[in-house]
């Protein structure tokens, strides 16, 4: 009956085409570096480095 089963299910998931980036946050197109990012980064710190690193650091800790 074990056998039965794990060949069902084996027998399904074959047939089934498996995604496993669906549903993800970063963009596949991202994952496989053809977005180009239009934000530069030294741009944030040139002002205030260090309070910036402080409120991103913040805006981390709230997240959790």
């Amino acid at each position: 009956m074990l056998i039965e089963a794990l060949q069902t299910l084996k027998f399904i998931l074959k047939k089934q085409r498996l995604d496993f980036i669906k549903g993800w946050v970063t963009p596949e197109a991202a994952i496989r570096g053809e977005l180009k990012s239009d934000v530069d980064l030294g741009a944030l710190l040139k002002d205030d480095a260090n309070a910036t690193i402080d409120k991103i650091l913040k805006e981390f800790c709230t997240y959790d």
